[in-house]
């Protein structure tokens, strides 16, 4: 199951990193070779697209641990220690994310009951846009669920510890 998860992450963000390529493309193009098409709308569907593969992004790297911070103090902790600071950071970032997608759910849903649209001739449902937020934080979310599981009854400090020159 978390190898499919990880798949349709996977997909996804590169579906609309190449989608985005694709919409850039055309753009550059018709600007200089059609300049009678109409491209104002390019620009804005580029960043929906971007900031939607962002998003879905961050969850990926909660999977892989790839998000920024500082291991070098953990480096000079025990592994029994830093899974104590570890299953601390868990439960801060899992608070973190679950309060964005609270507020994220609210901004959605604002947007989409008053009717917001973007300025643009294109007149997109913001709604859509803002939804990324909830999304992202969502998925975020449920990665740090699985990750405070893991390290609170399935802790393997071979494989999950910093190495570093301590024992516990």
């Amino acid at each position: 199951m978390l190898n499919l998860w990880n798949r349709v992450e996977r997909n996804l963000i590169g579906l609309l990193a190449s989608v985005a390529l694709a919409v850039a493309t055309y753009q550059m193009l018709a600007r200089y070779f059609m300049p009678s098409l109409p491209t104002s709308w390019t620009g804005e569907v580029i960043i929906y697209l971007i900031v939607w593969s962002v998003f879905i992004a961050a969850s990926l790297l909660v999977h892989e641990d790839g998000h920024v911070r500082a291991d070098l103090v953990l480096r000079l902790l025990s592994t029994r220690r830093q899974r104590a600071v570890e299953i601390f950071n868990i439960v801060a970032a899992l608070v973190f994310c679950l309060v964005l997608t609270y507020y994220g759910v609210l901004l959605t849903w604002d947007s989409y009951d008053m009717g917001e649209r973007s300025i643009t001739a294109l007149r997109f449902p913001l709604w859509l846009y803002y939804a990324a937020l909830p999304v992202g934080f969502g998925l975020m979310s449920l990665r740090y669920l699985r990750r405070l599981y893991l390290y609170c009854w399935r802790y393997d400090e071979k494989t999950m510890a910093v190495q570093s020159g301590h024992e516990s």
